[in-house]
């Protein structure tokens, strides 16, 4: 998920920018990635959700290391992250490519060019997991693809309006098996980190996994073999 509105320099600095910051993280390394967690996550009543949260980001983060290999995980190790216990208006996991979106409604500049898990408990949620195991890889992604691609890469784009235009997406089996558009048809952005879950892991939308994903789609298939290198052994 992204969160990339821009609004002008004049309306952004409406925002008080003192009410923006409720806390200062602690920063922690973990499996290589930089992490700053909310310290209500480390002592007081909520250090045994902050403990819970902890493993399993760890979990995902070791997956991954095993996952991505070489020059693009030494890269994607540099994408940081930014965990808290509750945030009072975001829920989903996303990644904030604009500071300008941050200020003007409210939220924290210190966010920008990061991953942010709003919610700490989502990491354990059973539905979560069972929906989306590899909601850390889709936002990490999205975070290699803007610092790394950039946005405006145009392969990721073609191969995006091509399957927009072939409507290969608009009717597709969601994990729950509902007939749904698929995510990916949200934006090119989108459709770069949801293949990128079924070319390394399992998706929620189908194409689930690489077998799938290569014979549905293998344009885009094609675009993440060259950016990530081979998913084989």
């Amino acid at each position: 998920m992204l969160n990339i509105i821009f609004l002008s320099a004049a309306k952004a600095n409406q925002v008080d920018k003192k009410s923006a910051v409720r806390f200062d993280p602690v920063i922690k390394n973990i499996e290589g990635w930089k992490i700053h967690i909310d310290p209500a996550l480390l002592k007081g009543k909520h250090s045994t959700d902050g403990l819970h949260a902890i493993k399993m980001l760890t979990n995902h983060l070791q997956r991954i290391s095993i996952l991505v290999q070489g020059e693009a995980l030494k890269k994607l190790k540099t994408c940081q992250i930014w965990l808290e216990h509750s945030h009072p208006t975001l829920h989903a996991m996303q990644y904030h490519p604009s500071v300008g979106w941050l200020k003007a409604n409210g939220h924290d500049p210190r966010l920008q060019k990061k991953v942010h898990v709003p919610q700490a408990k989502a990491l354990t949620s059973r539905g979560q997991l069972l929906k989306h195991p590899a909601v850390i890889l889709h936002e990490l992604a999205h975070a290699y693809h803007d610092q790394f691609l950039t946005f405006e890469h145009p392969e990721i784009i073609a191969a995006y309006n091509k399957a927009r235009q072939k409507g290969d997406y608009n009717k597709v089996m969601l994990y729950t098996g509902q007939s749904v558009k698929h995510y990916a048809m949200t934006n090119h952005k989108e459709y770069f980190a949801e293949g990128t879950e079924a070319y390394f892991y399992r998706n929620d939308f189908y194409p689930f996994v690489r077998a799938e994903l290569k014979k549905h789609d293998l344009d885009l298939h094609k675009v993440l073999e060259k950016v990530w290198g081979p998913a084989q052994k």
